[in-house]
């Protein structure tokens, strides 16, 4: 058997408002790519998929194998298909089974080295739509960018700009940054940028209590959760009070 494949949280700033949040995970047996509604029932995330009897993504090609799905710096869906034509071996098709049979038939096990990216791009890009934008061709250059600019991506639409950018100032460990951040948690209405200015702090050993418990009275209970969750930090390492 084989397992679902590759799973993202669809997060790039030019796909659809209904396609935002949603799971995508690969099927590379049967050559589809699933997406996953989630929803809360009674405080209980449960998931369902979003086709009744159908995919999102489904192929007649036996080579497609959608390995990997990727939120895209441009704002799209990367797809990486293994295009492959054996995927399993050893017990499942060596000498004189029917799957071996079956390989030799069609030569699958010369289909190999012949991998591809696929970009899902949305339609609305069209100009004939008023919530249409084109990809967005910027390139990201976070590796060259000093710890002050890198705070400027943690508001960013896409959540590749602001993992990658979250991922970047914390492997710094650059303290000098430390009063930017806590000024921006303090301030920023933007519920995204607020939760990665919060984890933010914590990778840097820089999160204290009274801004923990700041936001644990937010009026957006998301804000409130990431607050309890980042409190945990501070409780394993040094304040009890927070039992």
């Amino acid at each position: 058997t084989t397992a679902g494949a590759g799973n993202d949280i669809v997060r790039g700033h030019r796909m659809p408002a209904d396609l935002q949040g949603d799971y995508l995970y690969g099927e590379v047996v049967a050559r589809i790519v699933r997406r996953v509604r989630p929803a809360n029932q009674q405080g209980i995330t449960t998931i369902k998929n979003a086709y009744d009897g159908n995919e999102f993504i489904k192929s007649t090609d036996p080579y497609f194998r959608p390995v990997d799905m990727t939120t895209a710096p441009d704002g799209t869906v990367y797809i990486t298909d293994m295009y492959r034509g054996i995927i399993q071996e050893a017990t499942w098709s060596g000498p004189g089974t029917y799957l071996r049979a079956r390989i030799q038939q069609y030569d699958l096990d010369k289909v190999v080295r012949k991998g591809r990216i696929w970009r899902l791009v949305y339609d609305g890009v069209k100009a004939d739509r008023s919530d249409a934008l084109p990809r967005d061709t910027t390139m990201p250059r976070m590796n060259d960018e000093t710890p002050a600019q890198l705070l400027a991506h943690l508001g960013h639409p896409n959540g590749w700009w602001r993992d990658t950018a979250q991922q970047l100032l914390v492997l710094k460990q650059d303290k000098s940054v430390v009063p930017a951040l806590q000024e921006r948690l303090r301030t920023s209405t933007n519920l995204l940028e607020k939760f990665h200015t919060l984890w933010t702090l914590e990778g840097l050993d820089a999160l204290d209590a009274t801004t923990v418990r700041r936001e644990m009275a937010h009026a957006e209970p998301r804000m409130r959760i990431q607050a309890v969750r980042a409190s945990e930090t501070l409780y394993k390492s040094r304040d009890r009070t927070f039992a």
